[in-house]
């Protein structure tokens, strides 16, 4: 299946091409399990890849072996490689693991059996130090690419500790501090965008905002290439301090756009259905995976594990606040208040493998409450397998043949788990 994932863009336009365009093909296997879906087109030429509903239970079942490969940080981790609030978490060519640690500002990097291997950077401005980058990308070599807006400084680092380069932004215009890296184009191109990066306009209804899709040279101008809904809100009232506070609220179970690198193709997803929309680096859409899926209820046990979540990081600051900061029992009780989405997200995530496999986590409503659900996709948008996790692992990156889980034991410690991934029916990895 490695040689199927590894078909080429020129492969499979020259594939689509053949298709009739007056009308859609149904839903076809291709090889041991491996469905195809429905091909239409639409008015401006784009691709509809349309799965039924019943896509997932014909493909075949991967399964994680019960033993992890390897284990990072976690109780038996040093304060050093705390990862605590690491977000992104990277392979290298070598099976090696690389994370950003905010708090200290540190590239964290791990030996292929989880043992920590080197730590570098600090907080600051100076040589060797960083501020707030937006994300990590591994380019070619196992080279390291941060943009630090707030240092304004370009960083390419070596999992060595050697930085190679260091110049001074050449953009045209300031980025948002937060916004996130989702990988380098040919050519020496970034693609940023603004996911999660909550928008606070009031509203006594709930609305959704949007994120920005931008493709940003090493030098210049920058071009936005989509806008994608985003974070959803609502402004509600809570009293707190003997009086009534106003607040525009980011809804528990909120759905959030999804952007990565598909190869060289712009990836998104809105979340609140199951669609997929593949891009251009110019913006121009190729192709989009859909299947007619319900979202799953948000039922009071799942709000239970979210407040659950929620609460845990309130405790877990360091601080108490006190003053104009709302203290952490304050912190606690406007949790307790924010309303609620009534359905979850379809589509919970996306990441790439290093053979150009595309892996969708979503909370369709056919899975059980207990698992979070992965569907593996080739570059032609073929359906190649279904992965079940635990609802408290949470992935954070893909290898060819294996994931990294974010996992909490129970004092609530982070360790990342390197587990290989097999087909039940055949035994081999993906």
């Amino acid at each position: 299946m490695q040689k199927l994932a590894m078909l080429t863009l020129c492969a499979v336009i020259a594939c689509s091409s053949r298709e009739s365009t007056s009308g859609a093909a149904p839903a076809t296997p291709d090889g041991v399990g491996v469905l195809r879906p429905t091909l239409a087109r639409d008015s401006n030429g784009v691709e509809q890849l349309t799965f039924p509903p019943d896509a997932f239970a014909r493909v075949p079942q991967f399964t994680l072996d019960s033993v992890p490969i390897a284990v990072a940080g976690g109780a038996n981790g040093s304060r050093d490689f705390d990862l605590t609030y690491a977000r992104h978490v990277h392979f290298l060519s070598d099976h090696r693991l690389v994370t950003f640690a905010p708090i200290g500002a540190r590239l964290l990097v791990f030996a292929a059996n989880g043992a920590e291997e080197r730590v570098i950077g600090r907080l600051g401005g100076g040589p060797g130090e960083f501020m707030r980058p937006g994300g990590v990308t591994v380019l070619p070599g196992d080279t390291l690419f941060l943009s630090d807006v707030a240092n304004n400084r370009l960083n390419w680092v070596m999992p060595d500790g050697r930085f190679i380069r260091t110049p001074a932004m050449g953009w045209d215009r300031l980025v948002h501090l937060a916004e996130t890296s989702a990988g380098m184009l040919p050519g020496g191109r970034l693609v940023l965008h603004s996911s999660g990066i909550f928008d606070r306009t009031e509203s006594d209804t709930v609305f959704r905002s949007s994120a920005t899709v931008e493709v940003q040279p090493l030098t210049g101008a920058r071009q936005r290439i989509a806008t994608v809904p985003d974070l959803a809100g609502i402004t509600v009232t809570q009293r707190l301090r003997g009086r009534d506070d106003r607040q525009t609220v980011l809804l528990l179970f909120s759905p959030r756009a999804h952007v990565v690198l598909w190869d060289s193709l712009v990836t998104t997803s809105p979340g609140h259905e199951y669609r997929v929309s593949v891009r251009a680096p110019s913006g121009v859409m190729i192709r989009e995976i859909t299947i007619p899926l319900q979202r799953r209820p948000v039922t009071d046990s799942l709000k239970r594990q979210m407040l659950a979540r929620r609460l845990a990081v309130i405790d877990a600051m360091r601080s108490e606040g006190g003053g104009e900061t709302y203290s952490k029992s304050e912190q606690r009780a406007r949790v307790q208040l924010t309303p609620s989405a009534d359905s979850a997200p379809l589509i919970q995530g996306l990441f790439v493998t290093p053979n150009k496999m595309l892996w969708v986590l979503d909370d369709a409503a056919i899975s059980d409450e207990n698992q979070n659900m992965l569907t593996a996709y080739r570059q032609d948008g073929a359906m190649i397998g279904r992965l079940a996790i635990p609802r408290n692992a949470q992935p954070m990156a893909f290898g060819d043949d294996r994931v990294v889980l974010r996992v909490l034991d129970e004092d609530d410690v982070v360790a990342l788990h390197v587990n290989r991934i097999r087909s039940t029916t055949t035994g081999v990895t993906p």
